[in-house]
């Protein structure tokens, strides 16, 4: 009988925390400098901090922690929207041998400075390759002057939209294979936010990761959007909550902060999609179907020792 996931040890689901606790003050700290940043570059700092962090093993509780990443590319869908950005399995061994998995997915969006737009990517970007990077030859805004922007409660997700086609294709796909969809929202340290760019001698800003990336329920999201007009995109306060997520959490209106869900809701199986089932056809599917709906994976092995 496989392992439940609730003998996982408190030490190791403490350095996931810390681990994710981490990677989050990174890549809001990149919202926080770079306010026209693309959606998948902050995905790249995530998963490239996250898989940076060192295996740990812990003697007393003879556990092992390793995390591990796969890139599937920011490919362009062909006129299909992705349902996941990144895909979080934890894999529960006892010396070596599977017991059990764990999936999360999530949607990433990032929040949109009020001064400052962020143009979205799209099919010329990725036809077009590196070259839009080296070979602009047209004016660009100059940055050798700096400029104010900052983020706040009016803020919006733009690439969240009313009456967008990903709304559905997310809900169908979530009813339709049984595995939950998350919004992680990408948001700078704290809120309201507001600096100059480029900023000061490039240094960092001050201060704790006080909002940072927030993970709510697709479920949540999409009740909102689907009350707001065709064309809209959901503001920092139209997806706030009523109560919090996490009773020890009042920010977490905003939802779960990214460390939290992982460690508290996923490892602890409140949250995410558990396959007793090693040859389950829908995680399958999502493991190894050529249209898979996510573009990256990060992998959680806990590896745990017989007991005696």
């Amino acid at each position: 009988m496989a392992l439940p996931f609730d003998a996982i040890p408190e030490v190791a689901i403490d350095y996931v925390r810390g681990v994710f606790r981490a990677a989050n003050e990174k890549v809001s700290g990149a919202v926080s400098l770079h306010p026209s940043m693309h959606e998948e570059t902050l995905d790249h700092i995530l998963i490239m901090d996250l898989t940076a962090s060192p295996p740990a093993f812990f003697a007393t509780e003879r556990v092992g922690i390793c995390l591990e990443s796969h890139w599937l590319g920011s490919r362009w869908m062909l006129g299909r929207w992705e349902i996941a950005d990144i895909a979080f399995f934890i894999l529960l061994r006892r010396q070596g041998t599977l017991l059990a998995r764990k999936v999360a997915l999530l949607q990433t969006k990032r929040l949109y400075s009020r001064e400052i737009p962020a143009v979205q990517l799209d099919e010329a970007d990725y036809q077009i390759g590196i070259g839009r990077l080296a070979d602009r030859t047209d004016r660009t805004v100059p940055i050798s002057s700096q400029r104010t922007f900052g983020f706040d409660s009016k803020s919006i997700y733009q690439a969240t939209e009313a009456g967008h086609p990903q709304v559905d294709r997310i809900e169908e796909y979530s009813e339709r294979r049984g595995i939950p969809v998350y919004y992680g929202f990408y948001n700078p340290l704290t809120l309201p936010f507001r600096t100059a760019y480029p900023a000061l001698d490039g240094r960092a800003p001050e201060g704790g990761n006080a909002i940072g990336c927030r993970v709510t329920p697709a479920e949540n999201v999409h009740s909102v959007v689907r009350k707001l007009d065709a064309g809209r995109s959901p503001s920092v306060n139209d997806i706030t909550l009523p109560s919090p997520l996490d009773a020890s959490d009042p920010s977490s209106t905003l939802g779960w902060r990214l460390e939290n869900f992982i460690a508290d809701e996923v490892l602890r199986c409140r949250q995410g999609r558990h396959f007793e089932d090693l040859t389950d056809p829908n995680l399958r599917a999502l493991l190894y179907e050529r249209s898979a709906p996510i573009s990256a994976a990060i992998t959680i092995t806990i590896d745990i020792a017989e007991a005696g």
